[in-house]
């Protein structure tokens, strides 16, 4: 089986400053890639220029062999913020591309959406508009939004970082059931145990690098390099805090 996504010298720069430094990464259909680190790491980054949103300096991207253009469908994304149109319904944001981008009929475009929705447990909810859906409910139409336009990779920013507690499992449980059926996926999160039970692979960026990258156990268990256990202990401190 070949690689749907390939990651080739990946470079970023700002100026004199790299942001990512030569990732290669190799991405199987299917498979669900934790990307962890610290703050300022590279991984809003690395996302952005798989997205083809950032400008890399050097290196490709290339999905099932093939550079990516955006726009073109290979690439999804789900940021922290919702990013939604505040005077369009759910089912109107989530059409909106397939008839602009993909240039779907109206009612097809709408029919579309409605499963995109029902796929995210929102089909019940198609015709309500952001103002009158709890932060949870909004990012799951950001989610069916990027579903609809139906992308060989989907990449998640945080997606639970604009949430409270109480809204976070209704959002990783949707993305549970993607990684369930198949999706494949990188995702950038600060929730260790949720990366841990999901992950088939985590990578772990430092200073724009890939540290270290393999199973969760070999991660969060096993882990040779000092910079990731030091980190790790840094969560686990704060989480032991948070529960006593």
């Amino acid at each position: 089986m070949s690689p749907i996504l390939q990651l080739r010298g990946l470079q970023r720069r700002v100026g004199s400053t790299e942001i990512l430094r030569g990732i290669d990464l190799d991405v199987m259909p299917g498979e669900v890639i934790g990307v962890i680190g610290p703050s300022g790491s590279g991984k809003s980054s690395l996302l952005r220029c798989i997205a083809g949103l950032d400008e890399i300096a050097g290196g490709s991207v290339q999905v099932e062999g093939r550079a990516t253009q955006p726009g073109d469908g290979a690439i999804g994304m789900v940021f922290q913020q919702f990013n939604l149109w505040p005077h369009l319904s759910a089912r109107d944001n989530v059409s909106l591309a397939l008839r602009l981008v993909r240039k779907m009929p109206a009612a097809a475009a709408a029919e579309k959406a409605e499963a995109a929705l029902a796929q995210v447990g929102l089909g019940a909810l198609a015709a309500r508009k952001p103002a009158a859906l709890s932060g949870g409910q909004q990012q799951r139409v950001a989610i069916a939004r990027s579903l609809a336009m139906e992308p060989r990779v989907l990449l998640f920013d945080e997606p639970t970082a604009a949430l409270d507690p109480e809204l976070t499992t209704e959002v990783l449980d949707v993305i549970r059931n993607l990684a369930a059926s198949g999706t494949t996926m990188l995702v950038v999160s600060h929730e260790m145990g949720f990366v841990a039970g999901l992950a088939h692979r985590v990578v772990f960026l430092d200073h724009g690098q890939m540290v270290q990258t393999g199973t969760p156990q070999v991660i969060f268990s096993e882990a040779a390099e000092p910079r990731i256990r030091s980190f790790l202990q840094t969560y686990l401190s704060r989480v032991a805090w948070v529960q006593g």
